[in-house]
């Protein structure tokens, strides 16, 4: 059977633990970031990225890490660059896409196709993951859940009216550039499983799936959560099955996901509805 085969074969054995904390992490990110409208930013910080691990390839420096600490200067970066009189936050993400992007392309032009594997890089390739890497991935999640285990509740307050949560006494800035920086972190976390290219997927379908239905935080989280896991792994036995590059499979998953969940929160929304009564 092709379910047994799944499981027993090497590779998926090796890509099944670090595809579910991936799905776990940014699961529970998405929250905070549909709660705080960063959709854009993940999409800025992710293409910005390749001048990380254009920078590491070329250096020879160890890419996940190297690139994780550029995806976090530049999302601390955008975090403080709204202070600057004249430069919006949309601007500034656009500003230093850009740049970035462009750098990260020069640099991996330099490069041969042996010193690294672009298609890998811009969709993914959790199935050739190594033992470093895994390592690599549980460090940063470990430190996202740490991050979200201490300032979920502060960073959901500055997400509706920071200027209450301001004059609370919160610091609302310092919450802020952490808020980002984590944001970085997971967006490199989701390069090994979907690639540069299709990182927003995996930072915004859960939450946005669950968003019909929970109503408070730790319920948007459970719910995010419990569709991101079946997803992640129904989109990795789906490529399997079909031979289809497994980020983009994983990530047209969640986007069927979500569309199942709009659909069935408009048939509850029509169902609820009292009928017309006649004057």
């Amino acid at each position: 059977m092709q379910w047994m085969a799944f499981f027993h074969s090497p590779v998926i054995q090796q890509a099944l633990l670090p595809a579910g904390l991936i799905a776990l992490v940014t699961a529970s990110m998405s929250v905070m970031i549909l709660a705080h409208r960063l959709s854009f930013l993940t999409v800025g910080v992710s293409h910005a990225s390749l001048a990380g691990l254009g920078i590491a390839a070329t250096l020879a420096l160890p890419v996940l890490p190297t690139a994780t600490l550029i995806a976090i200067l530049l999302a601390v970066l955008l975090a403080w660059m709204p202070a600057a009189e004249g430069i919006s936050e949309d601007t500034g993400t656009g500003l230093l896409f850009a740049g970035s992007m462009a750098l990260g392309i020069v640099l991996l032009s330099r490069l041969s196709a042996s010193d690294i594997n672009l298609f890998s890089l811009l969709f993914g390739d959790v199935l050739t993951i190594s033992h470093s890497e895994k390592l690599w991935l549980a460090l940063v999640a470990v430190i996202i859940l740490g991050l979200l285990l201490i300032f979920a509740r502060r960073w959901w307050a500055i997400a509706f009216d920071p200027v209450t949560a301001e004059a609370s006494g919160l610091p609302v800035q310092t919450l802020r550039v952490l808020l980002y920086a984590a944001v970085g972190m997971t967006v490199m976390m989701c390069v090994k499983l979907v690639g540069v290219v299709l990182t927003t997927g995996m930072l915004v379908l859960p939450a946005a799936a669950a968003w019909f239905w929970g109503r408070s935080p730790g319920g948007l989280w459970l719910i995010s959560v419990a569709l991101a896991m079946p997803g992640t792994y129904g989109g990795l036995y789906l490529s399997y099955v079909e031979d289809w590059p497994s980020g983009a499979t994983v990530v047209l998953v969640l986007c069927l996901i979500f569309l199942c969940s709009w659909g069935l929160a408009w048939l509850r929304q029509q169902h609820g509805k009292k009928p017309d009564t006649p004057a």
